[in-house]
């Protein structure tokens, strides 16, 4: 993991909120440096961020995406059972990833089959306290046992998911068929549609990309309204980036 620390990480007696990232690259490609831009702001915010690695199908020759899985398991593990020495609070960890990374996030806290984690770690919890999904992809990449909406069921982490409404990938319809379902069994669930937003459209590499200050303001609430953070939003918008208006911009579902 690449990790960023907030200011006063170190201060003996403080602990912080967690969020950890997985990019996207079908499994096959990508980078922890994908979500550099993010894991910047959450330390800005008072959060220790984390950028994860995880072995990949050309690179490492490892069947995908359920080695993907076992890994992104391990590392959300490895966290909350070192949580004390790390300064970190267990019950405050979020848990996000992009395109085949939001596979990963998602599986992590809804697919519980043993053949998806490590065998020398089942025992400690994966699930997230909240995920935050972008262009989530699983239909053309995953059997029907690695589909996280095959497992919705009550009691699951509160959900923000965004997607573009010309993502070449990934149907609108099929993520508002996942949010009804999330919500069907009482778990706080939402989805942002981006106009004009293709695949991987949110991505703050680019720091002219409109849609990354959107989505950071979102997920900042998001997450100030379910108890992961508090305070005020730093989201800091180029004066050359416009500020995105609901209904014009985009849709949200909630």
């Amino acid at each position: 993991m690449d990790i960023f620390l907030p200011e006063g990480y170190g201060e003996p007696g403080r602990v912080f909120p967690f969020a950890i990232y997985f990019h996207g690259g079908s499994w096959d490609q990508g980078s922890p440096a994908n979500h550099y831009p993010n894991c910047a702001y959450w330390a800005k915010r008072g959060m220790v961020a984390a950028s994860a690695n995880y072995r990949l199908r050309s690179r490492d020759k490892v069947k995908v995406p359920i080695e993907c899985l076992k890994d992104a398991k391990a590392a959300i593990r490895h966290i909350r059972a070192n949580a004390k020495e790390l300064q970190i609070d267990p019950e405050r960890i979020v848990v996000a990833g992009d395109s085949a990374g939001a596979m990963l996030a998602a599986g992590s806290a809804l697919i519980e089959s043993e053949e998806t984690s490590h065998s020398d770690d089942p025992k400690v919890s994966c699930t997230a306290n909240a995920l935050i999904l972008h262009c989530p992809y699983w239909k053309t990449g995953c059997s029907p046992e690695l589909m996280p909406p095959n497992f919705v069921r009550e009691g699951l982490p509160p959900v923000i998911m965004f997607l573009g409404d010309s993502d070449q990938a990934i149907s609108v319809d099929s993520i508002k068929q996942f949010l009804e379902a999330l919500k069907s069994k009482g778990n706080a669930s939402e989805l942002h549609v981006g106009v004009g937003g293709k695949h991987g459209f949110t991505n703050g590499r680019n720091p002219l990309n409109k849609f990354f200050y959107w989505a950071l303001a979102l997920e900042d609430d998001f997450l100030v309204n379910h108890g992961i953070l508090n305070g005020n939003a730093m989201v800091q918008r180029p004066a050359t980036v416009p500020l995105l208006k609901e209904g014009l911009d985009y849709t949200s579902y909630r």
